[in-house]
C-alpha cells in the first residue's frame, strides 16, 4: 500500500511559463502587445487626453481567449507586476456596457439659484414677520382648537381655555429657554435669583405653563383611526402640522439649483415603535427624518419622518431609491443638481434622475449592482490615481485618497481634474489633483448637516412623556432655522446670528402678553414646600436659599414701599398679616418686628 502510494505523483496546479508559451502559439509579441494597443485607444477616445494632470492606469482589455488561458494558467507568484496588470485586464474582459467613452452632461450653473424667498419683504419686517410665513394665525388657531377640545375631552382641572396671544406667548417662552437652558423647567420660576429668568416668569405662572403643556395637542383623538385598519398613521398625532410645514417650507422658497438628501435624527429614549437605533450616528436613539435641503445655505425644503416598512412597497425598489425619488419630485425639470450617500444610491437611480430632468452626484459602494467590474477588482492605485469608466450619461470615478472612493455622476465629466489640499504625515499641506465629481460631491453634500448644526444649537427641545412631542420640537426649531436663513438672504447689511434672531422672536412673541393676576416680584408667588420625614405635615421653607438669608449681615436693611404686600413669615392662610418693607438683598416683604430679625438668624 505504501508503495503504491509513491509512485502516484501529484498533479501540477500551474505551469510554467515556457509550457505555456508552447501551448500558445499566437501570442502578440512585446512590441505591439494588446495592453498598449488598448491604451492608445482608451486615450483617442477621451476628447482632449491633455486634460489629465494626473496619471491614471486604465486597462480596458477586448474578450481575448490567449489572455484567459494565460490568466489561469501562469503561476501567480511568478511575477507580481504582470498579475496585478493582468487582473485589471480581467476586469474589464467581459465588460459590456461600461467603457471609456466620454460623457456630455448639460451646461448648468449649480451655483446660480439661491435660497430667495418668492414674496418680497419690508426691509423693516423682523424675524416675526419671516416666523409667520411658517405659524400663521390659522396654524395658531388650529393649535388653539385642538389643544381646548383636548382639555375637554381630558377633563384637566382647573383648566380654561387658552388663546391664540397665550399660545403664542408659549412659543416665545419655549424659544427663550432654549437660548437660556437650566436643568429643570421650574428653575426660570424659581426664587433664587440665581436661576430665575424673569422676563419668563413674568409671562404667566409655572403651574399654568405647565397645565398647558399637558393639554397641548394637534389632532382629535376621537377621529383617529384604530390600529391595523387601512388609514392607520402612526404620525396621525402630528401629521396635519408636518403635512402644512412640509407645503409652506416649500411655498415660500425659490427650489435652488444646487440641493443634498441625508437623513437626520431627533433624539429620543422612550417608548415608541417609530425609534430607530443607530449606533455609527451622534444621536443614537430617536426618530430617523429624511431631509432635502439647500446645498450651501442648509434651508429645509422637505422632510419626511420615517415610520418603518409599509405594507405598499415594492419589494424591487430599495428603501434609498423610494426615498430620493419622492423627494426630489418637485425638482423634476428644473436641471437641478441633487447629492446623496451611498445608503440612497445606486446606477439605476442617477438614470431615473436622470431622465427625469435632475442631475445627481454620489459615493456608492464597490458591491453595488451595475457598477463596472473595475469597481470589484483589485486595484494598485497610489494616492491622487484615479480610474474612470461611463455608460450612456452616467459616470463612474475610482480615486485614491486615503483610501479608495467610489463615486457616480451625471453631472461631471470623470475626466475633469480639480485641485485640493492635503495634510500631509509631516503636516504640511499640498495640492493634489482630485476628479472634479469627487471635489464637487464633497462641496455640496453637507446640506443636511448644516441644517442639523443650526437645528441643534439653542434648541427648544425638551425631555417629555409624550412620545410626539419631540417631533413638535423639532418642527418648532425647522421653522426657526428656515426664517432665519430666509431673513438672512434678503439683507445685505445687518444680518443676525441665529442667537440674537431667537432672542428677538422670542421677544416679539411673547410681547407684552401677561396671564398673572398680580405682578410677582423676584422672591416668586409661591414658596418651597416640602414633607417631613414622616410625610405628616407640610413644611413651610423660605424660598430664599441660606448663603443669601443667612450671611452677609450688614446688607439686610429694610426698604419702605408704597404697596402692603404679604409677610414672608408670619402671614398664612388663616392670618393674613401684611407689610411695606422689603429686605433690600433678599427682595421679600417682612414684618420690621420681629419677623426681620427672625427672618435673617433663624435656620
Amino acid at each position: 500500500m505504501a508503495s503504491s502510494r509513491q509512485s502516484i505523483q501529484p498533479r501540477r496546479l500551474y505551469r510554467s511559463s515556457e509550457e505555456v508559451l508552447k501551448v500558445l502559439y499566437n501570442l502578440p509579441s512585446d512590441d505591439e502587445s494588446e495592453d498598449d494597443l488598448e491604451s492608445n485607444s482608451d486615450i483617442n477616445d477621451v476628447p482632449d487626453a491633455t486634460e489629465f494632470p494626473v496619471d491614471t492606469v486604465v486597462n480596458n482589455d477586448t474578450d481575448s481567449d490567449d489572455s484567459d488561458t494565460l490568466y489561469y494558467l501562469a503561476d501567480p507568484h511568478s511575477d507580481s507586476e504582470s498579475d496585478i496588470a493582468e487582473s485589471d485586464t480581467d476586469s474589464d474582459a467581459n465588460e459590456t456596457e461600461w467603457d471609456k467613452s466620454g460623457i456630455s452632461p448639460p451646461a448648468v450653473d449649480y451655483d446660480a439659484v439661491c435660497v430667495i424667498p418668492v414674496k418680497e419683504f419690508l426691509l423693516t419686517d423682523g424675524p416675526m414677520q419671516f416666523f409667520s410665513c411658517f405659524f400663521d394665525d390659522d396654524t395658531y388657531q388650529f393649535i388653539v382648537t385642538e389643544t381646548n377640545r383636548y382639555a375637554r375631552q381630558k377633563k384637566l382641572c382647573h383648566w380654561h381655555d387658552t388663546s391664540v396671544d397665550e399660545i403664542k406667548a408659549m412659543f416665545g417662552m419655549m424659544i427663550a429657554m432654549g437660548l437660556h437652558p437650566l436643568a429643570d423647567i421650574t428653575l426660570y420660576w424659581s426664587s433664587d435669583p440665581m436661576f430665575r429668568v424673569q422676563p419668563i416668569a413674568d409671562v404667566m405662572p409655572i403651574k399654568r405653563y405647565k397645565k398647558l403643556l399637558q393639554a397641548f395637542h394637534l389632532n382629535n383623538n376621537k377621529k383617529m383611526p384604530k390600529y391595523g385598519s387601512a388609514n392607520f398613521d402612526k404620525l396621525y398625532k402630528v401629521k396635519p402640522l408636518v403635512d402644512h410645514l412640509n407645503y409652506r417650507f416649500q411655498d415660500i422658497c425659490v427650489n435652488s439649483s444646487s440641493q443634498s438628501v441625508d437623513e437626520a435624527m431627533i433624539g429620543f429614549k422612550g417608548r415608541s415603535s417609530l425609534k430607530q437605533y443607530m449606533p455609527l450616528k451622534p444621536v443614537k436613539r430617536g426618530y430617523k427624518v429624511w431631509v432635502r435641503a439647500d446645498a450651501k445655505t442648509g434651508y429645509m425644503y422637505q422632510f419626511e419622518i420615517y415610520a418603518g416598512k409599509s405594507s405598499d412597497e415594492s419589494p424591487d425598489v430599495g428603501l434609498g431609491t423610494k426615498v430620493v425619488l419622492k423627494l426630489t419630485t418637485a425638482l423634476s425639470g428644473t436641471q437641478s443638481h441633487v447629492t446623496f450617500d451611498n445608503f440612497f444610491s445606486c446606477v439605476t437611480l442617477l438614470e431615473t434622475l436622470f431622465a427625469n430632468g435632475i442631475l445627481a452626484t454620489a459615493t456608492v459602494r464597490s458591491h453595488c449592482t451595475d457598477l463596472p467590474a473595475l469597481a470589484r477588482s483589485k486595484n494598485d492605485l497610489q494616492r491622487g490615481q484615479s480610474k474612470w469608466r461611463t455608460r450612456q450619461n452616467t459616470g463612474y470615478f475610482q480615486w485614491r485618497d486615503t483610501k479608495i472612493v467610489h463615486v457616480i455622476s451625471t453631472a461631471f465629466k470623470p475626466y475633469e481634474y480639480a485641485p485640493v489640499r492635503r495634510t500631509q504625515k509631516d503636516g504640511s499641506r499640498s495640492e493634489v489633483q482630485c476628479p472634479l465629481p469627487v471635489a464637487q460631491y464633497t462641496r455640496r453634500m453637507g446640506g443636511v448637516d448644516r441644517f442639523d448644526q443650526k437645528r441643534s444649537c439653542f434648541s427648544v427641545s425638551r425631555r417629555s412623556f409624550k412620545w410626539w412631542t419631540r417631533i413638535f420640537y423639532f418642527l418648532l426649531d425647522s421653522a426657526v432655522v428656515n426664517a432665519h436663513i430666509l431673513f438672512n438672504s434678503c439683507r445685505i447689511d445687518g444680518k443676525m446670528s441665529q442667537f440674537e434672531f431667537r432672542a428677538t422672536l422670542s421677544r416679539e412673541l411673547m410681547g407684552n402678553f401677561c396671564s398673572r393676576r398680580r405682578r410677582a416680584m423676584l422672591e416668586g408667588g409661591c414658596y418651597m414646600r416640602r414633607r417631613s420625614d414622616h410625610a405628616a405635615t407640610l413644611t413651610k421653607k423660605p424660598g430664599v436659599p441660606d448663603s443669601i438669608r443667612l450671611q452677609a449681615v450688614g446688607k439686610h436693611w429694610p426698604t419702605q414701599t408704597s404697596i402692603f404686600r404679604r409677610c414672608r413669615v408670619c402671614s398664612s392662610k388663616t392670618r393674613n398679616r401684611r407689610s411695606r418693607y422689603v429686605c433690600s438683598t433678599c427682595s421679600i416683604t417682612l414684618c420690621v418686628y420681629p419677623c426681620f430679625e427672625q427672618f435673617h438668624t433663624t435656620k
